[in-house]
């Protein structure tokens, strides 16, 4: 039977006023594993990771992690329960530095164990007097998920990791997935297939809001063969 799923989505619907989005969504993620979901402009993808972590409420369906319901939640009731969602718009505090950045995700989770961001991301201990408005996109990013792991938690769900990215950075962030992803699980969306390809153990195909394909092959990962599906 395996490990269970740490997350199970069934059945998830999501429409934002009389405009529909999402149509039976039907996934899962299991411990440790990294998980991509890759489609166009507009197929549902942030949409479906927002309703994972309670930040939109879906019209119906469910949302299962570690046995417990989502749906209905608030936002950092989930975060709490240690599923963390880092958006696309590298959002970070410009007016903080990188310390006082860190030091409220530490208040929040009560975990001061900042080595484990600097084993991830050396940088950001060099960075620890800068403000946030003078980071650059890619240290933005290290500093998002710096944040994130604090608090330990199980799943990270992160919204295009590569955007706007410099290709050495993003070669970074290929290493510090799999390293990641020794201690939790990583649902990551976006449309950078090379990324995709290096990363992830296990592919949804997303298109116009519908699941149309999984692919676990690792050559057919490896060599974007769910293109196919968008």
């Amino acid at each position: 039977m395996g490990m269970p799923n740490i997350v199970e989505v069934k059945n998830l619907n999501a429409a934002y006023g009389q405009s529909k989005v999402l149509f039976d969504i039907n996934l899962y993620i299991k411990p440790n594993e990294r998980v991509a979901i890759v489609g166009r402009n507009g197929a549902g993808k942030t949409t479906l990771q927002k309703c994972i972590a309670s930040l939109l409420h879906p019209t119906s369906g469910s949302v299962i992690y570690n046995g417990t319901e989502l749906v209905g939640k608030q936002p950092y009731e989930v975060a709490r329960m240690g599923l963390k969602y880092i958006d696309q718009d590298k959002h970070v505090f410009l007016d903080l530095t990188v310390r006082e950045n860190l030091e409220l995700s530490s208040y929040a989770t009560g975990d001061y164990d900042w080595d484990k961001v600097f084993k991830h991301f050396p940088k950001l201990k060099i960075l620890i007097d800068r403000k946030g408005a003078y980071l650059s996109g890619g240290e933005r990013q290290m500093l998002m998920i710096g944040r994130a792991i604090l608090g330990d938690p199980k799943v990270l769900l992160i919204d295009e990791p590569t955007e706007g990215l410099a290709p050495s950075i993003v070669d970074d962030l290929v290493t510090t997935f799999h390293e990641l992803s020794k201690n939790c699980a990583i649902m990551t969306v976006g449309q950078n297939l090379s990324f995709v390809s290096r990363v992830a153990e296990r592919v949804y195909a997303m298109k116009e809001g519908r699941l149309v394909a999984e692919v676990t092959d690792k050559a057919d990962i490896k060599n974007n063969a769910y293109c196919e599906y968008l």
